[in-house]
């Protein structure tokens, strides 16, 4: 399967132009799913529905997220139709597939309590401390994903408009504002890189070079527990607690839409959801006749 593989990424590199970011979650869904073949000795050319089903219940017996299993299916469907296109194999077995229903659910939202007491723990007393806390400070302040706060440049950032552009899905640009903590923290994370170029990466390893998303974790969990959290956020939960504290702010929910890069309004109504379950805890508890 190797080769039917790299020919299916660099298709969807090169023609289908995906995003890197979907090129290598493919990657690493390709590689689980040749992994569930092989020990069921089936040839990627010759997988049936039934394959695709099995692994698919398998997913779902390692209980994971109906988005990653949303996802997985996509990938094996664009990966079977490409091969059934390129003569690589007879048929499609995802063709009479329906896609599996990708449930919506409402993400974990950090309290603004956790989050101050996150940043708090971040010590400024050291260059990576500054470091991280300008990456912290930024991905609370804009909202961003973390692949855009971690792809952004120095060049994207202005700091005397307090604006960051940012590169997101389908590679549409979106100006943002900074507040006065963020905007603190990128310029004392700037300081300490004397002769920083204009193409650098904004946030930075202490040897200049751009971050990893698996790196950006370690550091989250690590502070949580320094700030005796019981739970670390993920980097995503930053984007989470900016929209969620917006609305709960009484922010309108198209102005929040544009600053997360939403397409679709009915994509950022799910934070209103948020607030509404937080509205009806505190009338169950408060209530007299709840």
């Amino acid at each position: 399967m190797d080769t039917e593989r790299r020919e299916f990424l660099r298709w969807a590199e090169a023609e289908a132009r995906l995003s890197p970011n979907t090129v290598a979650a493919y990657r690493r869904d390709l590689e689980d799913y040749a992994r569930f073949l092989e020990r069921r000795r089936r040839d990627a050319r010759r997988v049936r529905p039934h394959d695709v089903i099995e692994y698919l219940a398998h997913l779902r017996a390692e209980a994971r997220a109906e988005a990653t299993i949303s996802r997985r299916f996509a990938c094996l469907r664009g990966f079977h139709r490409f091969l059934a296109a390129e003569g690589l194999a007879k048929t499609d077995p995802t063709a009479t597939l329906d896609a599996p229903r990708k449930w919506r659910t409402l993400p974990k939202v950090p309290s603004r309590d956790e989050i101050l007491r996150l940043l708090a723990s971040v010590p400024a007393a050291s260059r990576r401390g500054r470091r991280d806390r300008a990456l912290f400070e930024a991905l609370y302040a804009t909202g961003a994903r973390v692949g855009e706060i971690l792809g952004a440049r120095v060049r994207d950032y202005h700091g005397e408009l307090g604006l960051l552009k940012l590169l997101g899905k389908g590679s549409k640009e979106r100006l943002v504002p900074v507040g006065r903590a963020a905007r603190d923290a990128i310029a004392a994370h700037l300081a300490d890189r004397p002769g920083v170029a204009p193409e650098d990466p904004l946030v930075a390893s202490l040897r200049g070079r751009k971050l990893t998303r698996d790196r950006v974790l370690r550091m989250l969990q690590g502070y949580a527990a320094a700030a005796g959290l019981r739970q670390a956020p993920s980097p995503h939960s930053f984007r989470h607690a900016f929209a969620t504290h917006l609305l709960e702010g009484r922010a309108d929910v198209r102005a929040v839409q544009e600053l997360l890069g939403h397409a679709s309004v009915s994509t950022t109504q799910l934070y209103t959801h948020v607030e509404q379950e937080r509205l009806k805890s505190v009338h169950a508890k408060y209530h007299p006749r709840a």
